[in-house]
């Protein structure tokens, strides 16, 4: 599936103004640390997921590009080939499913196959997840939402005990404050103790927009009440084909955007250009790294 243009996008969404794009470029022209080389299909991302505010879409682009210098943890060296990479996708499935929800949101969905918990990274599992997340927004372009179904069968207290609650905090912030899309619902299923246990983590990081958003199963029929069958795999008590089947999908498509991928890391903010003070990571990711208190033109 061929990325979708600036063009495209502007004949199938009427809230799209150039004017928008325009404003924007000029006020990226006078903040000489983030990355030049940001496409309009980049920004028109930007503006749907902040409901064309110009005001919230700078925020959103500040915080994008500040996470993702400062996280290379998750965001660097995004090789398909590199050997965690590979790992990751050999212990976990994930996929974009071909279909959508009854609202036109985009279904992305999670398991894992290996329960070895030493095989277990949680960054290179989010690195993974951000990268299918990139494809996925390249390839379609703004959309109502994304709707998450993550499948909690096979995750063990092991597991927990990996997942860092450094990397927790920066998954939401990233999720909450930079993501370029709209999460319409995180869905759980297949809910255990190791679920209790994640979400008691993630309370404090959460805010209630998603908190709202974030929906517990265990049992299938309660998945359906809130995503049609059709747009979830079989292993869900859906129409469609297997997670496999997809994963094989997602595999293949990593490779396809191996260059890209390489071309993306490029697109960091240079601190030494900041203007004022220059961030570190401790300012980024800690107490005072709230993205509310930045200082905007």
């Amino acid at each position: 599936m061929a990325p979708i243009t600036a063009q495209e996008e502007f004949a199938k969404n009427n809230k799209l103004k150039r004017e928008d794009i325009e404003y924007l470029r000029d006020w990226m022209s006078k903040q000489p640390h983030l990355p030049t080389g940001i496409t309009d299909e980049q920004l028109i991302l930007f503006l749907h997921c902040c409901q064309y505010s110009l005001e919230a879409c700078k925020q959103t682009i500040e915080a994008y590009y500040t996470i993702r210098t400062h996280a290379p943890e998750m965001f660097g060296n995004r090789d398909p080939r590199r050997k965690e990479i590979q790992q990751t996708l050999s212990i976990l499935e994930m996929v974009t499913l071909p279909n959508r929800d009854q609202h036109g949101n985009i279904v992305m969905a999670g398991r894992l196959i290996d329960g070895d918990v030493s095989k277990f990274c949680y960054e290179d599992c989010l690195t993974m997840w951000y990268m299918l997340q990139d494809i996925t927004l390249r390839e379609n372009g703004t959309v109502p939402g994304f709707t998450f179904v993550l499948d909690m069968k096979g995750a063990s207290l092991g597991h927990i005990a990996k997942i860092s609650l450094a990397s927790l905090k920066k998954y939401y912030m990233y999720i909450q404050d930079a993501f370029p899309g709209i999460v319409a619902a995180n869905h759980m299923v297949n809910a255990n103790l190791v679920t209790e246990a994640f979400m008691n983590m993630s309370k404090p990081f959460l805010k209630k927009e998603l908190a709202n958003k974030i929906f517990v199963h265990t049992s299938l029929e309660s998945l359906h009440e809130h995503v049609t069958k059709d747009a979830l795999p079989k292993e869900y008590g859906g129409n469609l084909d297997s997670m496999s089947s997809y994963h094989k999908i997602t595999v293949a498509q990593t490779e396809v955007y191996r260059d890209w991928f390489k071309e993306e890391e490029t697109l960091r903010v240079e601190e030494s250009r900041r203007p004022g003070k220059a961030k570190n990571t401790g300012d980024v990711f800690g107490v005072e790294g709230s993205f509310k208190k930045l200082d905007i033109d």
